[in-house]
């Protein structure tokens, strides 16, 4: 269990990167995706994942913070390499896709760190707009995907309180064997999961508070323009895409 109270959330400090166009952000994301889904230069993600080291370091949150979250999947990665193991994929292909799928969730939770729900919800309808051509509701659905998003690090940490606290009256969690911590999750879940749809229902009344509609774009008092900052990391994205173009003989 999580005892970080951000994981996966917005940890509000100054940094270059929380200052990032969330626009700006999503577009690079999409950009990411395609080296990562399909290249399989070892070299490539290798500097790839440099490259998100660099934004995690500039970004200002603590980097323990980050490996928190690959921790707390250790046993998906135990289950990905026996997977691979048993398709028979030698050495070098099999750290390539353990590399994809840690810069996948490390790129995911640079963004949720560094970028506040109001602007998530902001980046995700303005990146959609342009796709819309059955012209949903971008407000409603960008506030359901930002919900979404939010659950599950709420969950985590509530489940780490409710487990704190059942232990002071005997539920120890943290010194039990595993079916007794299995026991502990089961007859803890019930109250984990209420508190955690009263913190998100807080969550919606703040931004009721806001004064944002979900049947309107969202409107923010400070603009968010894009900088040189924004510009240059999106060319780099472009330069891993060339990459992989050449890696794949199209050019």
């Amino acid at each position: 269990m999580q005892s970080n109270k951000y994981f996966g959330s917005f940890y509000p400090v100054e940094s270059s990167i929380h200052k990032l166009n969330p626009v700006m952000k999503f577009i690079c994301l999409f950009l990411f995706l395609i080296p990562i889904i399909g290249s399989m230069s070892l070299k490539l993600h290798v500097v790839i994942l440099f490259f998100i080291l660099m934004m995690m370091y500039s970004s200002n949150v603590p980097l323990r913070f980050y490996f928190d979250m690959l921790y707390g999947l250790r046993y998906i990665y135990i289950i990905i390499l026996f997977a691979l193991a048993s398709k028979g994929l030698t050495l070098e292909e099999a750290l390539v896709i353990i590399m994809k799928v840690s810069s996948v969730i490390e790129y995911l939770t640079l963004i949720f760190y560094t970028t506040a729900p109001s602007e998530l919800k902001y980046g995700i309808e303005k990146t959609l707009t342009p796709f819309n051509l059955f012209n949903f509701n971008l407000g409603r659905l960008s506030n359901i995907i930002v919900g979404i998003i939010r659950f599950f690090p709420l969950l985590f940490t509530t489940e780490y309180s409710v487990l704190k606290n059942a232990s002071e009256r005997g539920l120890d969690y943290f010194h039990s064997d595993i079916i007794a911590r299995i026991n502990v999750l089961l007859s803890s879940f019930k109250n984990t999961l209420r508190l955690t749809l009263e913190k998100i229902k807080k969550e919606k009344f703040a931004s009721e508070l806001r004064m944002y509609k979900i049947t309107k774009f969202r409107t923010n008092l400070r603009t968010n323009n894009v900088g040189f900052l924004d510009l240059l990391i999106a060319v780099v994205h472009i330069v891993f895409i060339a990459s992989y173009v050449i890696e794949v003989g199209i050019i």
